[in-house]
Parts: structure tokens; C-alpha cells; sequence
């Protein structure tokens, strides 16, 4: 039952972690009309406003926990 319900929740977070960040990314385009500034996003920083800066931190703070799940699902319950 655990291992299920933590298999569940990792999907969950990692979905909704590329979900914000995804999100954070549109709207940084959709502001600037930039789509270079989406590849220099992940090397260094753009010039993000702090509503879309909250929803890239807030996913990338997910899809980081999900991982932390799926790494504990595969040393408690390996295939």
C-alpha cells in the first residue's frame, strides 16, 4: 500500500514540478515576447519579474522532492 501510494505522489510532484515550470516560462514569454531567453533561462538568469520567478522556484522545489521520492521508492522497493 505505501509503495503504491509513494509511486503515486512521485508522478505527482515531477508532473507538477515540469507543470510550474512550464507555466513560469510561458509567462515569462508571453511578458518579454523572447523565446531565446527560454535556453539561457537554464544556464543563468533572466530578467524574470517575481510573479514568474515564484512559479519557476515553486516547480523546480517540486520536480527536486519528487526526485528525492523516486530515489527512496528504488532503495526501500527496488524492481
Amino acid at each position: 500500500m505505501l509503495e503504491a501510494t509513494m509511486g503515486f505522489v512521485e508522478v505527482i510532484l515531477l508532473v507538477t514540478g515540469v507543470l510550474f515550470i512550464a507555466k513560469s516560462i510561458f509567462l515569462y514569454v508571453k511578458r518579454t515576447k523572447d523565446w531565446s531567453g527560454v535556453a539561457v533561462m537554464v544556464f543563468k538568469r533572466v530578467g524574470m519579474d517575481a510573479h514568474e520567478y515564484r512559479w519557476y522556484r515553486f516547480g523546480v522545489s517540486c520536480f527536486v522532492v519528487g526526485v528525492i521520492v523516486r530515489i527512496v521508492n528504488m532503495i526501500f522497493w527496488p524492481l
